[in-house]
């Protein structure tokens, strides 16, 4: 396949405005996941797994607050809206990063990491909420080690088309 005959360098106007306005709100809204995600779990693989399968069985002395498990309705929801959220993020993003001067092989795993690392995750919480009990930390350490490289992706695409459009020209050490 032939390198794009048109590259972020070129927005101007209110075409760059507009696509500078999408990168920025589509990463506020999912730092502030990533937050949210931090706050109710600690970041922690303890905190993952009593998030997904409750912790009423901890002395409540111990606890700030009482967690009990998800349903399979509520693990459907969050799993199905997120999947979906997650393949449109980065498809959104992708398409605007497939525009960059950056080298073929990095924007390929840029742009294709993601959409794989968003199946582990939501398939790992699944194997956490719903596996026995001595399975579980394993699959909430893959959880974490998903959920990061989808964020060192978003933060790089995201990133990186910025600094392309209001720099005008490539990033020199991608391209």
């Amino acid at each position: 396949m032939n390198e794009p005959t048109f590259l972020l360098t070129q927005l101007r106007g209110i075409e760059r405005s507009f696509v500078t306005a999408f990168l920025i709100t589509l990463t506020v809204g999912y730092l502030t996941g990533i937050y949210f995600v931090d706050f109710s779990t600690g970041s922690t693989p303890t905190g993952i797994v009593q998030q997904l399968r409750g912790n009423e069985d901890q002395p409540i002395e111990g606890l700030t607050e009482i967690k009990y498990p998800k349903s399979s309705r509520e693990m459907l929801t969050i799993i199905h809206t997120h999947v979906v959220s997650f393949g449109l993020i980065f498809f959104g993003v992708g398409g605007v990063f497939l525009f960059s001067g950056v080298r073929r092989k990095l924007k390929y795993v840029l742009i294709v990491e993601p959409f794989v690392a968003t199946l582990v995750l939501f398939g790992s919480m699944a194997l956490v909420r719903y596996l026995p009990p001595g399975w579980v930390y394993p699959f909430s350490l893959l959880m974490m080690l998903a959920g990061l490289t989808t964020f060192v992706a978003l933060i790089l695409m995201v990133g990186i088309s910025l600094y392309e459009m209001w720099a005008g020209r490539p990033v020199r050490w991608v391209s």
